[in-house]
């Protein structure tokens, strides 16, 4: 499969580092140059980019791509607008990451039915295995 990774940071990194060792195709986009050269050699692809421009967004192969994720995890407003212009070049399969409650409702609103929010998940799985007293397992 091929998919999108907008935002490079910790999460998105490690995102679109993965979906690469699984053997998927992934192109990675980010504002900041040093995020791009830290990726650049793991992935098919790593561009400087601003997501929130559906002009630039447009530059890419989207009908190529199977999956979008906006992976971006410092700002609302950016998170929200690269959504928007995914969704207005009518991208239709998009993951996109929540800060908190309130993004997640804003996600909603706009139809985006996959919405994660990783720290939640993170901290399920470690108090689960906290419970199952196989802590030393998370070191």
């Amino acid at each position: 499969m091929k998919y999108l990774v907008i935002g490079l940071g910790n999460f998105g990194k490690t995102l679109a580092q993965t979906l690469t060792d699984n053997g998927h195709e992934v192109i990675g986009i980010d504002n900041d140059p040093i995020r791009i050269e830290q990726i650049k050699d793991r992935i098919a692809f790593a561009y400087i980019m601003d997501a929130t421009s559906t002009t630039a967004l447009r530059s890419l192969p989207l009908n190529d791509i199977d999956c979008a994720v906006v992976a971006i995890g410092q700002s609302m407003d950016h998170s929200l607008r690269a959504v928007a212009a995914l969704k207005q070049l009518k991208v239709d399969n998009i993951y996109a990451r929540a800060l908190d409650v309130v993004h997640k409702s804003i996600l909603e609103a706009m139809s985006i039915r996959k919405i994660f929010i990783p720290e939640s998940y993170a901290a399920k799985l470690f108090a689960d295995k906290f419970t199952d007293n196989t802590s030393e397992e998370l070191l």
